[in-house]
Parts: structure tokens; C-alpha cells; sequence
């Protein structure tokens, strides 16, 4: 019974002791702040048009058609808008046999 009460004595007694732990972070290096990903802007229907164009010689034509289509994930449709877009803008002219397109901006500047 001595025993019992000499253990619950002890631990009273300690538990009364204000230690404090210390604090062994100070002098490490503060945490890295993170750094913010650059933001990635999806290119344009026509940046990809235009792109596709420059790997393939800028000019459209019956043999560039399909590579460029395929390239810059485009239907016929948005290649028609797209070509008569830069044709307006200065950016693009229909070649004198009136079958090929030429783009005249980016890379084929």
C-alpha cells in the first residue's frame, strides 16, 4: 500500500514541475517559400494553325493540308475561318495559282 501511494505521490509531484522543453528549431533555416508555377496559356486556335504552318513550309496546300489539320487539331472549318482571318488582318495571302495559302506571320514572317 506504501508503495502505491509513494508512485502516485511521485507523479503528482512531477506533474506539478513547470519544465520546459526547449526549442531546438532555432538557427535551422526558416521553411522555403514555394514558389508560384508559371502560368501556361493554352495556345490559340490559330497560334496552333500558325505553328503547324511554319513545320510545314507556311504555305498550305494539298500535300500540307492534312499534316497541318492533324498538327493543330483542326477541322476544315476553323482552317477556312482561321485562313480567312490572317487574309483579312494582312497576315496570310492566297498565292497567285489561287490553290495554296501563305501565311506571312510568326515564324514565316
Amino acid at each position: 500500500m506504501m508503495t502505491r501511494l509513494f508512485a502516485v505521490l511521485g507523479v503528482v509531484t512531477l506533474s506539478a514541475c513547470a519544465y520546459e522543453i526547449p526549442d531546438f528549431r532555432t538557427g535551422m533555416s526558416a521553411a522555403p517559400t514555394p514558389v508560384a508555377a508559371p502560368v501556361v496559356r493554352p495556345m490559340s486556335a490559330t497560334d496552333r494553325f500558325v505553328a503547324a504552318a511554319a513545320a510545314n513550309g507556311c504555305v498550305v496546300d494539298s500535300t500540307t493540308s492534312g499534316p497541318i489539320l492533324t498538327q493543330a487539331t483542326l477541322s476544315r472549318e476553323d482552317m477556312a475561318r482561321i485562313m480567312t482571318e490572317l487574309r483579312a488582318s494582312g497576315q496570310g495571302v492566297i498565292a497567285a495559282d489561287g490553290a495554296s495559302f501563305r501565311v506571312m506571320t510568326g515564324a514565316c514572317a
